[in-house]
């Protein structure tokens, strides 16, 4: 079997009359009207508005879901430099995946003047936006007034939606543990590097300018920080207006499987026919024997029993799936590949 260097996947939220990420306030309204992030797709031969979560939005939750389901301490964003005026121009994290796993599977960056140095890491995961799945997308507004003890009550609405978002992801798991400096692009800090010059092993790379440092013990935190960050997927929480418009974000469908390239294949699979959400069969056979060479492990399917509506072709599929409720494939998959002995 392939060597397990990704790990990518797919999710699928029930977002039924729900508003998870803000755009501000509609233009050209004669009272204050609250939006939700919306694009545009045309479908059949007319442009469709689709609610969607962004990237950077849904990437929060699971950073603070994974960082309190695993006991981490935050890797928090400060500011770290400030103009003449005293408002806030740099910003970053820790910069220090040595101590801090949310570093190590987002990254970071500080951008340096003459003077200074920069960092920068790509963030090994890898997301999508949330989107609507297309025919189960409708959106509605909620009128409503506040009353005032003297005067007219104030009008206000809230647009919001009923949907099932779907998104797609890749955690290149072969980066976790290990960084790379080279030359202009530092992954780690000097200061870093000094600090914890016990815990690397320290390779060069073309030459010996370009160095790698990894963690004496990378295989041990590679396999810790992404089995946390799957517990952080399958534990989901989050989202903009959760006292008006409550919502689960947990995963109601979440797929899982080891790779040996970073490619998200695992995508736009769902669709709505009826009722309820459709996993389209199909399609994810297709995915598991055309890239049957790249698998590292078994396509593992978690669903939310009676979520879909053909629940028992997903049951039915053989060899090569594994099906059980989110939490129990993310539990599963890491107990067979992500578990220190």
């Amino acid at each position: 079997m392939a060597q397990l260097n990704n790990i990518t996947g797919a999710l699928l939220i029930d977002a039924t009359a729900a508003f998870l990420n803000g755009a501000g306030l509609g233009v050209g309204e004669d009272k204050n009207k609250v939006i939700p992030k919306t694009f545009k797709e045309k479908v059949n031969g007319r442009n469709e508005e689709v609610p969607y979560v962004s990237a950077q939005s849904w990437r929060r939750w699971i950073r603070n879901t994974t960082n309190e389901e695993n006991n981490w301490q935050p890797s928090e964003l400060k500011g770290i430099k400030e103009s003449e005026k005293g408002s806030t121009t740099k910003i970053a994290t820790e910069l220090n995946p040595v101590d801090f796993p949310e570093d190590d599977l987002f990254g970071y960056m500080k951008s340096g003047s003459k003077d200074e140095e920069s960092i920068q890491r790509t963030s090994p995961f890898k997301t999508s936006i949330l989107k609507g799945i297309k025919n189960m997308r409708v959106l509605s507004t909620d009128e409503a007034f506040v009353h005032l003890k003297e005067g007219t009550p104030l009008p206000y609405s809230t647009r919001f939606y009923s949907t099932h978002l779907e998104g797609f992801f890749n955690l290149e798991y072969y980066r976790l543990g290990v960084f790379d400096n080279l030359g202009s692009h530092q992954e780690l800090s000097k200061e870093l590097v000094e600090k914890h010059s016990d815990k690397f092993d320290v390779t060069d790379l073309n030459n010996s300018k370009f160095k790698r440092y990894s963690l004496k013990n990378a295989e041990n935190i590679r396999k810790s920080h992404a089995s946390g960050l799957l517990k952080g997927l399958a534990f989901l929480r989050g989202g903009a207006k959760q006292s008006a418009f409550g919502s689960d974000v947990s995963p109601k469908v979440l797929i899982l499987a080891g790779m040996e390239s970073a490619n998200p294949v695992f995508n736009n699979l769902f669709v709505g026919t009826g009722e309820k959400p459709i996993l389209n069969i199909d399609a994810i056979k297709q995915i598991a024997d055309d890239y049957k060479d790249k698998l590292a492990t078994p396509i593992y399917i978690g669903i939310r029993t009676g979520y879909l509506q053909n629940e028992d072709e997903v049951k039915a599929l053989g060899e090569n799936f594994v099906i059980d409720s989110p939490i129990g494939i993310v539990n599963k998959f890491n107990e067979k590949y992500l578990t220190n002995e």
